[in-house]
């Protein structure tokens, strides 16, 4: 047998069975299984298995079976083939015909496809999935024995690795819901060439409204250019039927090209978008992002987004969050250089629908190690220098008109586009270690350059009177200053914790040498003083009888407390007149006598310990009842004994204090707070000391994991159930604060690139989640108001009609943002007083963020801000989503910072995502709500 089994040239065919019958006359064979047993026909890799027979006839080359059969072709990469009823198998030409079959194809997820009668042909080269033609059957990812859903078709086909039917119609159990006229699908497993999946919605196809706007996104190509890299090209359309002026209809042409050498080390992506609209506008965005490591110690990183027109860039988004988000690039350089550490970056941010360009570069910095000159001297130098640009400037404020004269000998003005300002930095420190003394350093200059006119009063430096009103075409700043401290040994360590200091310190707070336009384009500098320092910091234990839960209490009170004295010295009246300030009230040549003081308390409980412990292994926990922090304060006794002031809480000399609360027993919560402590400049005889509230910020944050109140209520007794144990809370740490997820998405989500994102037409889903939870975040900012004669009330209508127009949408979005971020949008203004000061409005707001389970198969996310100051919800954003076993439904409203309402519902197969149906409603920029 061995030796006809070697033989060449033949097939082999091995049998199986509990009983054969061989006709020699007619050359048939027949092969019966045994009770509870089966049947077997293996050739050429091909497997018949049988539980009611086989049978062979040499004449035809056919094999025959019945019953419960399965057809195996391993080395194909498909799945066996079982089903029940008639079979036959032709060995000439490979071939089954078979009924009543069930064929699994692997695409990524498991798809079950079954047939009435289907022929299995089978690849005479081997290697290849069999090619199967069938009729009236069906096709589903479900695997339980009575399917939730599936498609039933007329005819399909399965050759290679494409699947193809006609028609279908999706049946959930046994309704029939919907007729396709056909599906196709690419069962090719890892990267290669195929169609992209378009994103459009039953509406796109029927139009349930004369007033929906028809819109096709992703349609194209993706190619697997070679195992480095690919590229992706497809279309976005919007139907100009029932166009409006702010919404004309669009094609956008988009491509994406993906690259990545491991053996280089380098990777990236190149996204181009090229938008036309039916009005003739046009919109070209780039984007480029890309790693790279030359070696060990130098890397490479860049995002670089680009955008021609930031107003179509904005107009076109159907992302809530990157409506208003900037379009930013970075680029930074790493490497080392010896004992240094070398960084080079640069950034640009544009903005949607403004011409304003802020950039910064470069931004150069040059670290080292210690260097060790001798075994008494060690240098650690460091090097810095960063260069910032504010371009096109579009804010209003000083300089935003250009007066001219028209033809006619007019007067007219235009809105200016010439504004811009200029900062740039240098500094080096060049800390020196003698003899275990620490000698510090440290040398900048600075200039800030504001290319656009401001009017400043002229003041006489001796008595403060107004001299004269003049107007620059621009202003300018040169700062030049060098910093000595001399450190001291501690003492006292275990009790006081005494620090001795002593420092070179500038007489006025400001810089050493200074050059503006008040100083004639000439340096003045001032004069320095040593200040001598003596602090301390001692820590206070208190303990007190406990209660309830608690065995005992501690209450630590951490002090700072510091003493700065320095001798009384000048001030020339040059440098005063350089920074516009005047000799009238100054209080900062006096002599410091000033003391500081900062507090820090914490009370802590231990809890008692288990009464059942008999041994007394227990150890008693710790937990932190409350914690407040305090800003340190100075007071200086000087100036409060001054003749020239007028109250003893003019010797404060802080300009602000804030503090902080916060507790274990409400892990989630937060609370800080911050004053302005005087109205004016403290340098001045002027100014109040009047408290004024500038800031709040407070958070809470509660979930099922993190329930703050069944904490406190086991604490002091009263039962709850028992904290989630490591298992239940999954094998990954869980974040004490769960809004950080929602922030990073979101944060993803506005940041993502200008062009070519191949995600594009996505749609909003809630993350998964263990249950419930909330998350509150409170914000009020208030700057203090201003006071003098150069003061301009900072309006957001303002800046928002500038750029959108009053009555729009987008007016009204840019709105929210000013009021809910106002001093980001402030103007540049010039760093010598006298100049324009901006009056800010208040700003107070509530950020939520709530997802829970109605049941456990449905999950809600409500994600809302409200403005107090308006008193109306500025956005909405409430998705409702169905876990249906093998579909997900999604219902989503929206109403998002820019203005723009949607409400879409979204069902979509788990299997294959984009086999999914949609209904959208979305009104842009039309300022009529969707229902």
């Amino acid at each position: 047998m061995q030796a006809l089994l070697a033989r060449p040239g033949y097939s082999i065919t091995r049998y199986q069975g509990d009983t054969a019958y061989f006709d020699a006359t007619h050359n048939t064979l027949d092969l019966l299984p045994g009770k509870n047993k089966r049947v077997v026909v293996e050739r050429d890799s091909q497997t018949i298995v049988s539980d009611s027979g086989i049978y062979y006839a040499q004449a035809t080359k056919r094999v025959t079976t019945g019953g419960n059969y399965i057809l195996s072709s391993p080395g194909t990469g498909q799945a066996d083939i079982s089903g029940h009823g008639q079979g036959a198998y032709d060995l000439r030409d490979r071939s089954a015909r078979v009924s009543n079959v069930r064929l699994p194809v692997n695409n990524g997820v498991m798809w079950f496809m079954s047939f009435g009668v289907a022929q299995v042909n089978l690849d005479s080269l081997g290697g290849r999935s069999p090619t199967v033609y069938g009729g009236r059957g069906s096709l589903t990812s479900c695997d339980d024995s009575i399917p939730d859903y599936h498609f039933e078709f007329r005819d399909a086909k399965r050759s290679g690795n494409t699947l193809v039917g006609r028609p279908a119609i999706l049946y959930l159990k046994d309704i029939p819901v919907m007729w396709l006229p056909f599906f196709f699908s690419d069962t090719k497993q890892g990267r290669h060439n195929g169609i992209l999946p378009p994103q459009f919605g039953v509406g796109d196809i029927v139009r349930n409204s004369p007033t929906y706007r028809r819109n096709v996104e992703h349609v194209g190509y993706y190619w697997a250019l070679n195992d480095y890299m690919d590229l992706s090209t497809w279309l976005d359309w919007r139907s100009a039927a029932g166009a409006t002026t702010g919404d004309p209809g669009w094609l956008k042409y988009n491509a994406d090209w993906n690259y990545k050498w491991l053996d280089r080390f380098l990777g990236g992506r190149v996204g181009l978008t090229y938008t036309t609209q039916r009005d003739g506008l046009t919109n070209k965005a780039i984007s480029w992002s890309h790693t790279q490591d030359f070696s060990h110690n130098s890397h490479f990183n860049s995002n670089l987004n680009y955008v021609s027109s930031t107003t179509l860039q904005r107009q076109n988004t159907f992302n809530p969050y990157a409506a208003l988000a900037t379009i930013s690039s970075q680029a930074t350089y790493q490497s080392k250089l010896g004992p240094a550490s070398f960084s080079l970056g640069a950034t640009r941010k544009q903005y949607p629908g403004r011409e304003q360009v802020d950039q910064t570069f470069p931004t150069l910095s040059l670290t080292s190690t210690s260097i060790g000159i001798g075994k008494w001297l060690t240098w650690t130098p460091s090097f810095s220098f960063n260069r910032s640009d504010v371009l096109h400037m579009d804010q209003p404020g000083s300089g935003r008109y250009e007066f001219t004269t028209n033809a006619a000998g007019e007067r007219d003005s235009i809105l200016s586009k010439s504004r811009s300002a200029a900062t740039s930095s240098i500094t080096f420190d060049t800390p020196l270690q003698i003899f275990g003394k620490d000698l510090k350093n440290s040398f900048r200059i600075s200039q800030q350059r504001n290319n656009f006119q401001q009017q400043f009063p002229i003041y006489d430096v001796e008595t403060g009177e107004v001299l004269d009103t003049r107007v620059f075409t621009a202003t300018y700043r040169t700062d030049i200053d060098w910093t000595p401290d001399f450190s001291l040994p501690p003492f006292a360590r275990n009790r006081f914790n005494l620090t001795p200091s002593l420092s070179l310190q500038n007489v006025d707070p400001g810089p050493f040498s200074v050059k503006s336009e008040r100083s004639g384009g000439r340096f003045v500098t001032q004069s320095k003083r040593f200040t001598a320092g003596l602090s301390a910091s001692p820590t206070i234990f208190g303990l007190f009888r406990g209660f309830g839960p608690f065995q005992r209490i501690r209450h630590q009170i951490s002090p700072t407390i510091g003493y700065t004295f320095a001798p009384e010295a000048s001030v020339s009246n040059e440098y005063l007149i350089a920074l516009g300030r005047t000799r009238k009230g100054y209080l900062g040549s006096l002599m410091q006598n000033a003391i500081t003081v900062g507090l820090a308390q914490n009370f802590e409980a231990k809890l008692k310990t288990n009464d059942k412990d008999t041994l007394g292994t227990a150890e008693a926990k710790v937990v932190r009842l409350l914690t407040v922090n305090m800003t340190p304060i100075s007071y200086d006794f000087v100036r409060a004994n001054s003749p020239t002031v007028h109250s003893k809480l003019a010797g404060f000399t802080t300009e602000t204090w804030g503090y902080s609360i916060n507790s274990e027993l409400l892990p989630g919560f937060d609370f800080s707070s911050s004053y302005s402590l005087f109205q004016g400049s403290p340098l001045s005889d002027t100014a109040k000391f009047k408290p004024y509230l500038t800031s709040i910020a407070a958070s809470f944050n509660i979930s099922r994991r993190q329930n703050p109140f069944g904490k406190l209520f086991r604490l002091l007794g009263f039962g709850g159930s028992p904290e989630p144990t490591s298992a239940l809370a999954g094998s990954g740490p869980v974040s004490s604060n769960p809004v950080d997820v929602e922030a990073r998405a979101l944060a993803a989500q506005a940041a993502q690139s200008a062009a070519g994102n191949p995600q594009a037409g996505g749609r909003f889903m809630v993350p998964p989640t263990d249950g419930w939870r909330a998350t509150f975040n409170f914000n009020r900012s208030s700057p203090r108001p201003p006071i003098g004669t150069n003061v301009i009330d900072y309006d957001p209508r303002a800046r928002c009609e500038q750029t959108f127009g009053a009555g729009t949408l987008l007016f009204d979005a840019c709105l929210n943002q000013q009021r809910l971020q106002p001093t980001t949008e402030i103007p540049v203004t010039s760093q010598t007083a006298g100049g324009p000061a901006y009056n800010i409005p208040a700003a107070t707001s509530l950020n939520a963020n709530i997802n829970f389970n109605l049941t456990n198969k449905w999950a809600a996310a409500w994600q809302t801000n409200y403005d107090f100051e308006r008193r109306e919800f500025a956005s909405h954003l409430v998705s409702l989503q169905r876990d249906i076993h093998d579909w997900r439904a999604i219902f989503g409203f929206s109403q998002s910072p820019n203005g723009n309402f949607s409400f879409n519902f979204t069902i979509a197969l788990k299997a294959e995502p984009d086999l999914k149906f949609d209904y959208n409603r979305a009104t842009v920029r039309s300022g009529v709500a969707p229902f």
